[in-house]
């Protein structure tokens, strides 16, 4: 394989010369350039696939220079060195889409190390082009597995129908996009979907949050407060994880359900409102409703049409057109072409995935954000295949938290208002397992 072009920039002659005898040697074809206007001027030939460039030149930066060589939608492999990094400069690299971040002093055999790394950056497949054949079957729904098949046959029916809707199956199978799906598809489309985390509500803000309240009908309240209700008006209103609604709140939903009218809090009469409910849920609710923690009566409304979402595990032939969805949704975010080695693949079709669809997103995501551009092998992806999958798994990493962890977890949780369902997902991690570890941290705390 012919070895590519190489522009070497750095205002220090002393670096270019040892830099380029040693490329030399390796049987690159070198060019230097010791300032920062002859360095734009020879980026602008566009005869380097490879530019290795100090960030700090002299009025030019190496920034100039990445963004030099990108304009026009040019796709050399710029790799910036300095002996300043900071967080500005490195953020700034990858953001303009840097092939690879050196901090000097570095060996001459890691720099080579980049620099065949870029060479077969520069050999990649090219993307392959699509067949024309739409890949997403509902919304954001891709799969052509005789399970996802069936789901889709069902979301045609729901969509159809005015009935209440039960979506079943495992977290992160995606449930919530086979709700938007019978939204969108149905009569009710142009009105609002109203998602609503029955597991981030507290026990006694239900009857306000979804129901409403009127002025004056708590302390603080000093002005009519529309509920979810209210909000999804001739829409649809989606409960995430139905099995998490309290007890005292069952009664109420059966009512509303039953006769499409609600209260809201503080005030002295009835409202009636045109709205579907859509529920799902991970948890068995036929023995919730043997063992008495969820009334029998509302889950046979609920329970009118039943869609089962499979696992991952379960359709595994559409395993390679979510990693490419994904993928390619990764990498057009952080500028950056990525792509999976074939053995590197395999893993990804033969892991268990016990967080499903939204595992394997997240999976990817973080291969994305952490790898630079170029291939990535099997035993760099092995590392990011071992997340917990059973309980006792879970348990045993929640067993130690280190500060940075703990940071990590407050800074989520923080973000999202504490919401934990969103911070779990955020964090790559299973709700119990999130739980598991906030009471690990109360314990410390307590022991301190």
């Amino acid at each position: 394989m012919k070895k590519p072009r190489i522009l070497l920039i750095d205002d220090d002659e002393s670096i270019t010369a040892a830099v380029e005898a040693f490329l030399s040697a390796q049987g690159y074809e070198v060019t230097v350039a010791n300032e920062g206007d002859e360095a734009l001027e020879r980026v602008r030939e566009g005869r380097f696939p490879i530019i290795l460039s100090d960030i700090y030149i002299d009025r030019v930066t190496g920034l100039d220079v990445l963004r030099e060589a990108r304009r026009g939608g040019s796709e050399p492999a710029v790799i910036l060195m300095t002996a300043r990094g900071s967080v500005r400069t490195t953020v700034e690299a990858e953001k303009g889409g840097a092939f690879e971040y050196l901090a000097k002093p570095f060996e001459m055999r890691s720099l080579l190390a980049v620099i065949e790394r870029a060479q077969s950056y520069l050999a990649r497949p090219a993307a392959e082009p699509e067949d024309g054949e739409d890949l997403e079957q509902f919304g954001r729904m891709i799969g052509f597995s005789p399970p996802m098949v069936e789901v889709y046959k069902k979301i045609a029916r729901a969509a159809r129908s005015r009935d209440t809707v039960l979506i079943a199956g495992e977290t992160g199978v995606g449930k919530e996009l086979v709700a938007r799906a019978i939204h969108d598809h149905g009569p009710r489309a142009s009105a609002p979907f109203v998602p609503i985390d029955a597991g981030a509500i507290p026990g006694t803000l239900w009857e306000s949050e979804i129901f409403g309240s009127v002025r004056g009908a708590f302390t603080g309240a000093e002005r009519d407060r529309p509920g979810v209700i209210e909000t999804a008006r001739g829409g649809t209103v989606f409960f995430d994880e139905i099995g998490e609604i309290p007890a005292d709140f069952q009664a109420k939903l059966l009512r509303f359900l039953q006769e499409k009218e609600y209260r809201p809090v503080g005030s002295g009469a009835p409202r009636k409102a045109d709205v579907r409910v859509i529920a799902a849920t991970n948890r068995p609710l036929e023995a919730m409703v043997r063992g008495g923690d969820f009334r029998e009566d509302l889950f046979y409304r609920l329970n009118v049409l039943r869609i089962e979402v499979p696992p991952l595990r379960e359709r595994r032939s559409d395993i390679a057109l979510l990693v490419k969805r994904f993928l390619d949704e990764a990498s057009s975010a952080a500028g950056k072409r990525i792509w999976f080695e074939p053995e590197a693949g395999r893993l990804l079709e033969e892991h268990a995935w016990p967080g499903n669809v939204r595992q394997l997103q997240n999976t990817i995501q973080r291969v994305v954000a952490l790898n630079a551009p170029g291939p990535v092998s099997a035993d760099t992806l092995r590392p990011l295949l071992g997340e917990p999958g059973s309980e006792a798994e879970e348990e045993e990493a929640s067993a130690e938290l280190s500060e940075v962890e703990r940071r990590q977890i407050l800074k989520v949780l923080e973000e999202t208002g504490g919401n934990k369902t969103k911070a779990a997902e955020i964090l790559g991690i299973q709700r119990r397992t999130l739980y598991k570890k906030l009471a690990r941290m109360e314990r410390d705390r307590g022991a301190t």
